[in-house]
Order: structure tokens, then sequence, then C-alpha cells
């Protein structure tokens, strides 16, 4: 019984749309696929531009977070689930939460908290990122 209560939440799909070089959409079940398709796209960059896609993540209880994914090929391996852990530490001890929820385009909806941090800390416990 115990166990049921650490279960996380797992992922229903992951929505890419790149937003500069050729227009490009995806939908993919798993951070597994979604990593397949940003290092296809990281291998086609745009003429002018660095690369970048937006994603949003949506999980089975229906809790979404959306991001910003700067495409760069010079990554060893591109790792979409490490990147919004990082984002999601990041926002969970901010000193000025508003300026980073501006600066970074982070939006997580669907959590029973309208503190930004305290989202990030419920999405890092509660969901299978």
């Amino acid at each position: 019984m115990e166990s049921d209560l650490c279960e996380k939440v797992d992922i229903s799909r992951i929505e890419i749309e790149r937003v500069d070089g050729l227009p490009s959409k995806a939908r993919v079940s798993s951070i597994e696929a979604a990593n397949r398709v940003l290092d296809s796209w990281a291998d086609s960059p745009p003429e002018s531009g660095a690369g970048e896609c937006d994603f949003q993540i949506v999980f089975e209880d229906g809790f979404r977070y959306r991001g910003h994914y700067r495409l760069n090929k010079s990554q060893k391996r591109i790792s979409l689930s490490r990147y919004v852990r990082k984002q999601l530490t990041a926002l969970a001890s901010a000193k000025n939460v508003a300026d980073l929820v501006k600066a970074s385009g982070l939006a997580i909806v669907g959590t029973p908290c309208d503190d930004p941090a305290e989202s990030a800390r419920i999405a890092l416990a509660h969901y299978n990122i």
C-alpha cells in the first residue's frame, strides 16, 4: 500500500513545435521519443538562429508543463527530462520566482497551488519526469 503512495504520475504525451528553421511539429508518448525528435532537429539547424522549440508535457492526471528548449547539437546527449528537472529545481529554489518564470517562459498548469515555486516542488515530487 505504501508503494502506491510513492508512485509518480506518468507522461501521457509530449507535444513539440519547432519555433525557427523548418516548421515541424511532433507528438510523442515518452521522453525517449522526444529526445530522438530533438536530436534529429538539432542535426538540421536553421540557416540563422540557434534552433529553438516550444514543448508541452501532459501527464496522465492532466498536469501540464510548458517550456522552451534551445536545440544545441554540441551537447553530448539531448535529455529533455534533465532539462525539465533543472528548470523545476531552479524554480523551486528561486528567490525571485516571478522574474525566473518570465525569463524562461515556463508554465505549470494543473497543480492545486498558485505559487510557481511550490508547483515546481510538487512536480518534482509527484511526476515522472
